[in-house]
């Protein structure tokens, strides 16, 4: 009985009304229904099967229309003509990281972002926590990239100016009856996995030392001292940055409209900037990956979006709260999600706790609302791990939508039919953490594609904007001396001075909105979310940037005012 047959008769019996159909060695899924779930469901059975080289889910939601994807007013011809050796698709922490290792090499490199600046989606909402892998299949290109990338990480962090912290990370347990079977079990499969630092089994009293404000009801813990953070969205805009500084170019505002496919090859990308003749294409578009792919003939894979909704606790509160990433593991009997880390309480780079994410399949690709319902199923899983937690310290919340395949794996690899593109796509956690690795792969496979030598020279190091806050007195007087600008606070919650956001202004890829400067320096970031800031931070933008105060947004599309309303002398 061939692979086809063996599907549709899965799907009859769990899934009924769906029609799976042969594309060489992938499966094609049609038909509609009015259950998202059963969509989504339907993509998982024909993965889960493993007969399949990939799956493509065709299946429509019965009365939903697609929002239309978000996308800049432009229409110029900025980018028309140009021939650039690689094009890369999309700005967030996978497609800078390749656009850095690609300036390595002598070639022409430029990067088409469709939003205002780099790290717009989920590269700047996601926790920021450089994974250890204890949790990844052995056989994985996540465990695969992630180990790789993890011994990358300090210096590349150093490198580019970047903070990087070990804290460890804890999967805490509140049953003594589950230890005798997990303790074994994640010792096997840390050494399996070659778990970075390994995990330590504690007790309460042992992992107290650790985590002083524990619940009560948490008996022991697996203690991963390796695990990591970093700020995903400050080292997106560094790697981006300095790919520039090494020749790339980098493009906003710019969306791929179309390709012209001819005899198996990408001749010419549309963009609503121009038409642009690349060599090599390589697609890092996040949730448009599937989209992208299906422009270029080249679609193999689909993406099911799957939002998360984290809460963003008080730096205030941070010595009441967790020490570590922590993660309570269910009870026996209570529901475990499968393809989520269950989220946890996660201590930020920037001190701030994270309390989340949730795991819910949604069919918008750009759907970051956020909802009171989330954010009391996040509280009220995690409000029991530590003593202090409480809702009055929550300062804001966010929502982010994760690219996941329904082989839930990274696709990291050459085309399968058409020739000159590059997938980095399906990469939801960890993909921070697996991003330097999966950016030298690509960026090697592509200088071999265009048979492309290194430079000799390559400038290693970039330098980011001065952090006067964690200057001591003695540096910062110096400092101000030279400048009095670094002794004008401007955003008070985070001790943010007027010469850091002159300075991320004058950056080699500088902002032009209100999220641009906070993404960079965290002006806005505090309990105030910009309520005392804000102003200046505009003012600062229309000065140094050269921008009608009129004109300047917060973020995307939308004027932040509309008019003036009288004259100040």
């Amino acid at each position: 009985m061939n692979k086809i047959k063996l599907l549709q008769e899965k799907l009859d019996k769990e899934c009924p009304g769906f029609l799976a159909s042969a594309k060489d060695d992938c499966v094609v899924l049609s038909g509609e229904s009015e259950d998202y779930s059963k969509i989504v469901e339907a993509g998982k059975i024909a993965a889960e099967t493993g007969y399949f080289y990939g799956v493509i889910n065709k299946i429509t939601l019965k009365g939903w229309t697609p929002k239309p994807m978000k996308r800049s007013p432009i229409e110029d011809k900025t980018l028309e003509g140009a021939t650039p050796d690689i094009l890369v698709i999309g700005g967030g922490i996978i497609g800078c990281s390749i656009l850095r290792e690609l300036s390595r090499y002598q070639l022409s490199c430029l990067l088409v972002e469709k939003e205002e600046d780099l790290a717009m989606g989920a590269s700047s909402r996601n926790d920021g926590c450089v994974h250890v892998g204890i949790d990844l299949h052995k056989n994985s290109a996540k465990l695969k990239y992630l180990l790789r990338s993890r011994a990358i990480y300090p210096q590349l962090c150093a490198d580019l100016d970047v903070p990087y912290r070990e804290d460890g990370q804890s999967v805490a347990f509140k049953s003594l009856t589950l230890k005798g079977i997990a303790a074994p079990y994640l010792r096997a499969k840390a050494r399996a996995n070659h778990v970075p630092g390994g995990v330590k089994i504690l007790s309460r009293e042992q992992m107290l030392k650790i985590e002083p404000h524990l619940a009560e009801g948490i008996k022991w813990c697996a203690y991963l001292p390796g695990g990591a953070c970093v700020s995903p969205y400050e080292l997106t805009i560094a790697l981006g940055e300095s790919a520039v500084l090494n020749g790339a170019k980098v493009s906003f505002n710019t969306i791929v409209e179309s390709m012209e496919v001819k005899d198996h090859k990408i001749v010419s990308v549309k963009t609503n900037r121009g038409t642009l003749y690349p060599k090599v294409v390589i697609n890092a578009a996040g949730v448009y990956s599937d989209v992208v792919a299906d422009m270029a003939e080249d679609q193999f894979f689909t993406i099911h979006p799957r939002k998360g909704t984290d809460s963003i606790m008080d730096k205030a509160m941070t010595s009441a709260l967790s020490k570590t990433a922590i993660t309570v593991y269910p009870k026996l009997g209570e529901e475990k999600r499968t393809h989520s880390k269950g989220g946890g309480l996660i201590p930020t780079i920037d001190k701030n706790i994270l309390v989340g994410p949730d795991a819910i399949e949604i069919p918008d690709r750009e759907d970051y609302t956020t909802s009171k319902a989330s954010i009391d199923v996040i509280y009220g899983k995690h409000v029991n791990t530590i003593a202090a937690l409480s809702e009055r310290d929550i300062i804001t919340y966010f929502s982010g939508t994760r690219a996941a395949t329904y082989e839930e794996d990274f696709v990291v690899q050459k085309g399968k039919w058409t020739k000159n593109i590059i997938h980095a796509a399906g990469i939801q956690s960890p993909g921070v953490t697996a991003a330097p690795a999966i950016g030298q792969d690509i960026a090697l496979w592509a200088s071999q594609m265009l048979k492309a030598p290194k430079k000799e020279h390559f400038i290693e190091k970039r330098k980011g904007v001065v952090k006067t806050r964690f200057l001591d007195d003695k540096e910062r007087n110096a400092l101000i001396k030279k400048n009095p600008a670094y002794g004008h606070i401007v955003c008070r919650c985070e001790e943010i001075s007027e010469g850091e956001i002159i300075d991320a202004i004058h950056s080699i890829i500088p902002p032009t909105t209100v999220d641009g400067i906070k993404r960079r320096v965290r002006a806005g970031m505090g309990r105030c979310q910009g309520g005392f800031c804000q102003p200046s931070v505009v003012a600062l933008l229309a000065k140094e940037g050269q921008q009608d105060i009129l004109k300047i947004k917060k973020k995307g599309e939308g004027n932040l005012f509309f008019a003036e309303t009288k004259e100040c002398k």
